[in-house]
């Protein structure tokens, strides 16, 4: 505690053990970022399989491909940085839920047109994440293993981004290619459920709080 009576959580973090808190958090932000990678990539396994059942050329799917990355691009650079206002718990939360919701809409559309639209703004929602799951990561992990837990959290991305192929794989000569967007939609939609129940807010409102 210093002269004006705050408490310096930081220090108490870099002091202390790891906690079921901690190890909590760290989860739920790699399953965030797998989800991200997931869901990022998922409309290049699908993209064949919606060429085939619209008739469409492969051309007309770049800009599909484009709007998505632009949203993305957007959403990381624009409005994750919303959490330095309204703080860091509520904008993975919201992103995480507004993704799931915008993946099962996928599966309702029926046209270019349609599905350039929400791809952009699937996009915004996905950049948020990132971000702000990284910075609660290195937030809440002690100085001496933060790299190593930020490194470890970034995997996800990667690892989910990987495993939309072998799901893809599975699931579209099954059930079709918004079976993809289903499964990309649903397991958002419960994490963000999760992580409204036991996500922590950034360790700076905490000090704040306690001033």
């Amino acid at each position: 505690m210093n002269a004006k009576g705050s408490i310096d959580v930081g220090k108490v973090i870099d002091g202390g053990r790891v906690n079921g808190l901690q190890i909590g958090l760290l989860i739920m932000c790699g399953l965030c970022l797998v989800l991200d990678g997931f869901d990022v990539q998922a409309m290049g396994y699908v993209a064949p399989a919606i060429i085939h059942a619209w008739g469409i050329s492969k051309a007309s799917m770049g800009p599909v491909f484009g709007a998505s990355l632009f949203g993305l691009m957007l959403g990381a650079l624009g409005l994750s940085v919303l959490a330095d206002k309204i703080g860091r718990r509520p904008v993975p939360i919201g992103a995480t839920f507004a993704f799931g919701c915008l993946m099962l809409a996928t599966t309702r559309v029926t046209n270019i047109d349609a599905l350039l639209v929400l791809r952009f703004v699937t996009g915004l929602a996905l950049g948020c994440i990132m971000p702000n799951a990284m910075s609660l990561a290195g937030e809440f992990s002690a100085a001496r293993m933060r790299v190593t837990s930020m490194m470890l959290i970034s995997c996800g991305f990667t690892a989910g981004a990987a495993a939309g192929g072998f799901v893809s794989a599975a699931l579209i000569p099954a059930f079709g290619w918004p079976s993809v967007f289903i499964a990309g939609g649903v397991l958002p939609l419960i994490l963000a459920l999760a992580m409204a129940i036991w996500l922590p807010e950034s360790t700076s409102s905490w000090s704040s709080s306690i001033a």
